[in-house]
C-alpha cells in the first residue's frame, strides 16, 4: 500500500506541473491568499481504515483458531481546517475530524459438531468505530504556478474513539482501546479558484499502539497486537 500511495503522489505532484506548460501563463486568482497569518476552512473526504494483525508466538499451537484475517470498508469524514502560516513555503495544520468507519475481523476457527466431528468454519466480526481526530500537519508547498500548487503534507494524528469498548451486536467481539495515535504523510495539489482555494489530498497513517483490549477469550489471547492504518482522501475548501 505504501508503494501505492508513492506512485500516485508522484503524478499528483506533475499534475499542475504538465497543465501549466500546456496552458501558459493565466490570471492568478486570490493572488494575496498565501500570505495571510491565519486562515480557516473544512474538509471532507473518504477513507479506509484497516487493521494490521500480528498473531500471537504461540498461535501455531492453539487448538481452536486456524487462522484471521481482516477485512475493511470505506469511511466519511468532516470537520473544520485551521492554517497558520510559518513562511513562504511551509504551513502548521490543524484539523478536526469526526469520520466513521466500519473493520472486520475474520476468525477460521474449529468447532466440535453434535455428532463429536471437528469442522472448520468462518466467523466475522464487525467493529464499526465513531473517531474524532485531532491531526497536526506540516505543509510544505512547492512554488506556484498559476492558480496550482503542489504540496507535501506530514505530522501526527491523534485518534479517539468514541465508540470503543462498545459492541451490543456481538457480546463476544473484539473490544478496542480509546485512544490510538497515527504517524501521517501524503501530498496533494491546491486549486486557486475566484472566491476560495480547493485542495485535494491524499494521505497514510500508520497506528503506532496497539489498539486491542485482551480479555482473556480465545479470540484476543490468539493475538499479539492489532495496529491501524488507513488510506485518506480529502478535499478541503478553505
Amino acid at each position: 500500500m505504501r508503494h501505492l500511495l508513492t506512485v500516485i503522489l508522484a503524478i499528483i505532484l506533475q499534475v499542475p506541473v504538465l497543465y501549466a506548460q500546456e496552458k501558459g501563463v493565466k490570471t492568478k486568482n486570490l493572488p494575496n491568499y498565501d500570505m495571510k497569518t491565519w486562515h480557516f476552512g473544512f474538509t471532507i473526504g473518504t477513507n479506509n481504515l484497516g487493521f494490521r494483525v500480528e498473531r500471537a508466538d504461540d498461535f501455531m499451537q492453539q487448538n481452536e483458531i486456524y487462522g484471521i484475517d481482516a477485512d475493511k470498508y470505506l469511511g466519511f469524514h468532516i470537520g473544520p481546517i485551521s492554517n497558520l502560516r510559518l513562511n513562504k513555503y511551509m504551513d502548521l495544520r490543524m484539523l478536526f475530524d469526526l469520520s466513521f468507519n466500519q473493520r472486520d475481523l475474520i476468525y477460521h476457527e474449529y468447532r466440535v459438531t453434535k455428532q463429536e466431528e471437528k469442522v472448520l468454519e468462518k466467523r466475522t466480526m464487525q467493529i464499526r468505530s465513531t473517531m474524532l481526530e485531532f491531526p497536526v500537519l506540516i505543509k510544505y508547498k512547492a512554488e506556484r504556478i498559476n492558480n496550482f500548487s503542489p504540496y507535501l503534507i506530514a505530522g501526527a494524528n491523534f485518534r479517539y474513539d468514541i465508540s470503543a469498548g462498545k459492541n451490543p451486536d456481538d457480546e463476544e467481539a473484539v473490544r478496542l482501546k480509546h485512544i490510538d495515535p497515527c504517524l501521517t504523510w501524503g501530498g496533494g495539489f491546491d486549486f486557486y479558484l475566484q472566491y476560495f482555494k480547493f485542495s485535494i489530498e491524499l494521505r497514510y497513517s500508520l497506528g503506532l499502539l496497539d489498539t486491542m483490549q485482551p480479555d482473556g477469550s480465545k479470540y484476543t489471547t490468539c493475538l499479539k497486537s492489532l495496529k491501524s492504518n488507513a488510506l485518506t482522501l480529502s478535499f478541503h475548501f478553505e
